[in-house]
């Protein structure tokens, strides 16, 4: 039994961590060399076209499609639609909290104040109601 569980593999799909497609995620088509891989979007799902990347600007994902070294657009597009990777990509951890980043770097200063003001009220009634349940404790 091996220690690591994520493989450098045709199939493979990863996370773009830096560069223009930052935050997206790809599948490895083929392995080039130990420093770079050949991934595509698909281009048509989104917009990712196939490119060489170096693994140094990729992480890893538990997801995997089942694809030869070196698969044409159509047939990862077809592995990628079939086992629907960008439902269960959103349904993790990580995909969440790269929106609520993108969310939060989008907000404007007014839009900053109103969620400081929002956060602050929902404290007080908080505060407000945990006062009263230890009232009644007593």
């Amino acid at each position: 039994m091996s220690f690591f569980g994520r493989f450098v593999e045709a199939g493979r799909i990863v996370l773009i961590t830096f560069g223009k497609y930052a935050d997206k995620i790809a599948v490895i088509v083929d392995i080039l060399d130990q420093n770079r891989v050949l991934i595509d979007g698909p281009s048509t799902v989104n917009g990712i076209p196939r490119h060489v990347i170096s693994l140094k600007w990729v992480s890893l994902t538990n997801f995997k499609i089942d694809i030869k070294r070196g698969a044409k657009l159509d047939e990862v597009e077809k592995q990628f639609k079939e086992e629907k990777i960008e439902e269960q990509w959103s349904k993790t951890s990580l995909a969440k909290k790269l929106k609520l980043k993108d969310m939060r770097s989008k907000m404007t200063d007014f839009d900053r104040f109103k969620l400081g003001f929002a956060k602050s009220k929902r404290k007080a009634i908080l505060g407000a109601e945990i006062k009263r349940l230890m009232k009644e404790k007593k």
